[in-house]
C-alpha cells in the first residue's frame, strides 16, 4: 500500500473515531458536537502523518507542522465566541480553520491524493453530515433548560417541586434557592435536562399543583 493511501486510511479511522465521542456529545446537547469532534480529529491525524512522512529527507522538518499547529490556533480561537447565556458558537468553524490549515500542508508536502481525500471529508462533514444528524439526534437529543419556580412558601415546597421533577426523568440540577418577604416568599432556579419524550405541558401543570406554586417560568 502506498504512503498516500496509509495516510488515506489512518484519516478515515481517526474520522469514524471522531464521530462516535461527537455523536455523544451531539445529543446531549454540548457546543461541540459530531462536526467539530470529526474535523478536530481528522485534522490531527493529518498533521501528525506529515510530521513523520511529508518531511522525509528534511532535518527537523517537522517543526514545521508544530509551527503552524500553533499559528492556527491562535486564529481558530478568535472564531469562538460565548454569549451572556452561556451558549458557544464558532467552534465548528475553528476546527475546519484548523482542519484547513492541514490541508494546505499536505498539498505543501506533495501528496496531492491525500489532500483531496481531506478536501472532501471536510465537505461532506461540514454540508451532508448535518442533514443524517438533524433526522437521527431529534428522537434521542436531550438539552439543558432552565427552570424557575416561585410562589408562596409552603412546607416541604422545595422538595416537592424537585421530586416532582425527578420523577418526570428531568435530572434537575439546583441553581439557586431563596427565601424573601420576611420567609414568606420562595423563588427556585433549577437546570433541567428535557428530550423530545418530554411533556412540558404536563410538567407546568403538575408544578403548578403542588402548594404555593404561583409562576412557573422555562429557558
Amino acid at each position: 500500500m502506498s504512503t498516500s493511501w496509509q495516510i488515506v486510511v489512518r484519516i478515515l479511522l481517526a474520522l469514524a473515531a471522531g464521530a462516535l465521542v461527537g455523536f455523544e456529545r451531539e445529543i446531549t446537547d454540548h457546543p461541540a458536537g459530531i462536526r467539530t469532534h470529526i474535523l478536530v480529529t481528522v485534522g490531527a491525524c493529518a498533521f501528525t502523518c506529515m510530521s513523520l512522512f511529508g518531511f522525509l529527507g528534511f532535518p527537523d522538518g517537522d517543526r514545521v507542522a508544530a509551527a503552524v499547529v500553533t499559528g492556527i490556533g491562535f486564529i481558530g480561537g478568535g472564531a469562538i465566541l460565548r454569549s451572556k447565556t452561556g451558549w458557544v458558537t464558532g467552534l465548528t468553524t475553528a476546527a475546519s480553520l484548523w482542519s484547513c490549515a492541514a490541508i494546505g500542508m499536505i498539498f505543501g508536502t506533495g501528496y496531492y491524493a491525500v489532500g483531496f481525500a481531506l478536501t472532501a471529508i471536510d465537505l461532506l462533514v461540514l454540508r451532508i453530515l448535518d442533514w443524517g444528524v438533524d433526522r437521527v439526534s431529534p428522537r434521542v437529543k436531550s438539552r439543558k433548560v432552565a427552570l424557575t419556580v416561585t410562589g408562596r412558601y409552603r412546607d416541604n415546597v422545595f422538595g416537592a417541586v424537585m421530586e416532582l421533577l425527578n420523577a418526570s426523568g428531568t435530572s434537575p440540577e439546583l441553581v439557586r434557592f431563596s427565601r424573601m418577604e420576611e420567609g414568606r416568599a420562595v423563588d427556585l432556579e433549577v437546570m433541567t435536562r428535557l428530550s423530545s419524550r418530554s411533556d412540558i405541558q404536563a410538567l407546568t401543570d403538575g408544578l403548578y399543583g403542588v402548594p404555593g406554586v404561583v409562576e412557573v417560568h422555562w429557558g
